[in-house]
């Protein structure tokens, strides 16, 4: 007899926000979780952990920003196949019980110098 089991779903532990209007690049900036800043605190998260929910709003009335759940590879890598935010749009990513690594950094590429993506993200130590 085969028995389905649901993986175990895991809740974020801290809440926070990165401001990306100081970061004028345009390539492929990374994120850990020393860069967000805790919502309870105001002080930037401890080292190590691990993506478990992204939320994020496009402020350009222009153009798309593009998401990765990984490191970049480098600062010019292509945006084909990577996550989409259109201009103005906002997306939520529940990213938890994705299948392999656990998710320690992500990256963000901007369409202009100006533009501003609101990022809301869920963390958890992946130890626990």
């Amino acid at each position: 007899m085969r028995v389905n089991k649901t993986p175990p779903q895991q809740s974020a532990g801290y809440i926070g926000s990165i401001d990306t209007s100081t970061n004028a690049s345009t390539d492929w900036t990374d994120v850990v979780s020393t860069d967000v800043q805790d919502s309870k605190t105001g002080s930037a998260m401890p080292a190590g952990l691990q993506f478990v929910s992204i939320g994020v709003r496009n402020t350009s009335t222009t153009g798309s920003a593009y998401l990765k759940l990984r490191a970049r590879g480098g600062a010019a890598d292509p945006v084909a196949a990577e996550i989409e935010v259109p201009a103005t749009a906002a997306i939520a990513l529940p990213i938890a019980a994705t299948v392999g690594d656990v998710i320690t950094t992500i990256a963000y590429k901007k369409a202009a110098a100006g533009d501003e993506l609101i990022f809301l993200l869920g963390l958890s130590d992946p130890t626990i």
